[in-house]
């Protein structure tokens, strides 16, 4: 019970934070984002530095486990919706791919040693259809997304599928955040229910899938480790 509540915590935050941006659209709160117009002239006149700085600090960013809704935040804000969600999908699967190759090659063995259980149960998690359980993984608003890149990259797993997995999971909370930043950006509060819808879909979907499937693998295999 107290693990499937926690699947409404965040939800119910990012209700009250997208209410709250609504209220202060349609209250005149935010005034004239002036500044917009200035990070468009910059990203327009001077792109050849501009969007490579951005796509590379977004990457360091999300690989050193910042959180990516900022990510996809600021890129709908610069963007606009579904085009600032496919660009932060992507920059946060590089991240991803990023902290999985470094935590194989460079630092590996002593990890290992650090967090053999945590290593061991995800990989046994996603030993079989990988992409379909990285996928719920990254759904799922529970838990550390840097943790869980560590431990993916830990797990000797072919890294392909990992990062399909990832980035079909990243992609409805991308697409909340991209939407709610594109919505405050032009004053558009349609984009705001965008966001919105966003939202319930990606917590119905997150839930469904623990209760139908998640769930009772993570029981069998914890079964499996005391039987042992």
């Amino acid at each position: 019970m107290k693990t499937e509540l926690r699947f409404f915590a965040k939800p119910l935050l990012l209700t009250a934070a997208l209410s709250l941006a609504f209220v202060a659209l349609h209250e005149g709160w935010l005034g004239a984002f002036t500044e917009k117009e200035l990070l468009h002239a910059l990203f327009l006149y001077h792109w050849g530095i501009a969007w490579p700085a951005f796509v590379a600090i977004g990457v360091v960013y999300t690989a050193l486990g910042g959180p990516r809704q900022v990510l996809a935040f600021s890129s709908g804000y610069l963007l606009g919706g579904w085009q600032g969600a496919l660009v932060s999908t992507l920059i946060t699967g590089l991240g991803a791919l990023l902290t999985m190759v470094v935590a194989r090659y460079a630092a590996g063995d002593w990890l290992r040693r650090q967090y053999p259980r945590r290593v061991e149960a995800l990989r046994q998690l996603m030993a079989e259809d990988t992409w379909k359980w990285v996928c719920i993984l990254r759904l799922l608003p529970v838990g550390s997304n840097l943790a869980t890149n560590i431990v993916a990259g830990l797990s000797g797993l072919d890294l392909r599928p990992i990062v399909v997995g990832s980035l079909l999971g990243y992609l409805p909370q991308m697409l909340l955040f991209a939407y709610a930043g594109s919505g405050l950006a032009l004053h558009n509060s349609a984009h705001l229910w965008i966001s919105l819808a966003t939202l319930a879909a990606s917590t119905a979907l997150g839930v469904y899938l623990y209760r139908h499937g998640f769930r009772q693998r993570l029981e069998r295999l914890r079964g499996e480790a005391q039987a042992q």
